[in-house]
């Protein structure tokens, strides 16, 4: 495939582009597509809705997994990874008192690295779905906005950076950032796991 047939095919398919790569990569795309908003590549409401479709799908994905093999999965799988019964029935009465709080705040927050067992322990929990698509749709409302608005400002501040030492700096400064939050995940998720 020629690089002019595929650049075209990527300008013209941008959009229905962004949905599964927001499902298979989450929060990245949309910091990149708020740079490429800013650079007036791409337009805001297709953009939202095509990354919370991405998101959403990815969430439906994961309550679906965990209410059709949840069980099964912990009865076969669950010692090997510190899951006992006890500790499922006790995560069980949680999700049925503080749902809601819960998903709200997970989706908010992307889980802090816990997104995907919260997702999967939703339908484990057996949550009402249409109540789990609610609180996840509003969440995701606000996720997608909040990290459009976090590329948007990111994609003014490289327009700005003049040389190419800055933008060097600017992208290292990013990667670092990333990479905190990412580690900072997952130590939140070991100590949880204790």
């Amino acid at each position: 495939m020629e690089a002019d047939l595929l650049t075209q095919l990527l300008v013209e398919f941008r959009y229905l582009i962004l949905a599964p790569a927001a499902l298979l990569l989450g929060p990245t795309v949309s910091l990149i597509a708020g740079v490429l908003l800013k650079l007036e590549v791409i337009s805001l409401v297709p953009t939202a809705i095509a990354l919370a479709v991405g998101e959403l799908g990815g969430d439906v994905l994961w309550y679906w997994l965990g209410k059709k093999y949840g069980e099964s999965f912990i009865g076969r799988y669950g010692r090997y990874v510190g899951i006992t019964e006890h500790a499922v029935q006790r995560v069980k009465i949680l999700f049925a008192e503080h749902h809601d709080i819960i998903l709200f705040t997970s989706k908010l927050t992307a889980g802090f690295g816990l997104a995907i067992p919260v997702l999967f322990t939703a339908g484990l929990s057996r949550v009402p779905f249409g109540r789990y698509m609610m609180l996840n749709v509003a969440g995701q409302f606000l996720w997608t906005m909040g990290l459009l608005s976090i590329g948007y400002f990111l994609g003014h501040i490289y327009l700005e950076v003049g040389s190419v030492l800055e933008k060097m700096a600017l992208f290292g400064l990013a990667a670092i950032v990333l990479a905190s939050i990412i580690g900072f995940g997952r130590y939140l998720r070991r100590t949880t796991e204790q």
